[in-house]
């Protein structure tokens, strides 16, 4: 474990990583959400009042400023669930990642958490998102003068790396989807729906539970309740995976539409579906996901799962007990 002076070190080293993704995030918020918001502030009344389903136009203006308002509401609560995170956990810096290389943790029992297939998955999904999200704001910026000195490339090769990594993602997606979806079909005909849903415990997501994580998590941290308990994935993993596909229907059904129709079909509400979209994802993942995943204090400087596919038992007993009894129940640990 970490101890002393390189725990301060450590400490501020995971600060600052934490600060620069926070301040990245908040920049991209502000230019793209929230001066946008201030701008449409005058038109919100006649929208609300006077609604027009007919009109392309109208929905153009209501869902940027609905997305506008939910990525400024995700970016806040975002921010306190970050740093409530950050407070509880400091004193902690560093935990798991050493403890994973000690010669204590190499000889605890490691539980299988991701398959290899899972894993090629996820590593696919970060690279198509990756590529997705720079060529993406590398379009948007691509006729503003200042932008222009970095593209280096024209912007209809942007577009086109853009819409072949898009396509990969949305297979990637759907075919994860039937491919669970056909299983749980299988064992919930054979056994039962209630043994399918626990044979899949990314089905156990409870909204509760999310809403109420933040507040348990700061209580737990202040010594007023105990430590939250959570089963294979925790209220935030589980709202991230059910959040893909909430994330591939709004941006790759317009985004596909788009490529067959170009951005001006509909009167370009497809594009600010599309659009508006992309900028609460990125805003999300760089936001929540990362910091709340490798630059958490207890997985500072970064969590390997998603490499290894694999947890330390002393782990599962803090941080997955739930799943912990039931995989004692069912004698596998």
């Amino acid at each position: 474990m970490v101890q002393g002076r390189a725990k301060l070190i450590l400490i501020i080293l995971n600060l600052v990583a934490v600060a620069i993704v926070l301040g990245v995030s908040w920049i991209i918020v502000y230019y793209l959400a929230w001066k946008p918001l201030l701008a449409m502030t005058p038109k919100i009344p006649e929208l609300v009042t006077n609604i027009r389903i007919t009109s392309t136009k109208w929905w153009y203006d209501a869902l940027a400023v609905f997305f506008d308002i939910l990525i400024v509401l995700v970016a806040i609560y975002g921010t306190l669930w970050v740093l409530a995170h950050f407070a509880v956990e400091a004193r902690d810096v560093g935990k798991w990642f050493f403890y994973e290389r000690s010669p204590e943790g190499r000889a605890d029992k490691w539980v299988p958490r991701l398959t290899l297939s899972q894993r090629l998955q996820h590593i696919v999904m970060i690279l198509t998102f990756v590529i997705c999200a720079l060529t993406g704001f590398a379009m948007h910026f691509a006729n503003d003068p200042y932008w222009r000195l970095y593209l280096y490339v024209s912007r209809d090769t942007y577009v086109t790396i853009h819409i072949i990594s898009g396509l990969i993602m949305g297979i990637l997606v759907v075919a994860h989807f039937f491919y669970y979806s056909t299983l749980f079909t299988g064992i919930a005909l054979r056994q039962g729906v209630s043994v399918a849903i626990n044979s899949f415990p990314i089905l156990r997501i409870y909204t509760i539970s999310f809403l109420r994580s933040l507040v348990d998590t700061v209580l737990w941290g202040l010594g007023l309740a105990r430590r939250p308990r959570f089963h294979k994935y925790d209220s935030e993993q589980l709202f991230e995976y059910w959040g893909v596909y909430w994330g591939i229907a709004i941006l790759g059904i317009p985004g596909l539409l788009m490529i067959l129709y170009g951005p001006s079909v509909l009167g370009g509400v497809l594009w600010i579906m599309h659009y508006k979209e992309a900028i609460l994802a990125v805003t999300f993942l760089l936001l929540v996901h990362i910091n709340y995943t490798h630059f958490r204090p207890t997985h500072f400087p970064i969590n390997l799962v998603f490499i290894h596919g694999k947890m330390p038992l002393r782990r599962l007993e803090e941080d997955h007990m739930l799943w912990l009894e039931e995989l004692r129940r069912r004698g596998v640990v």
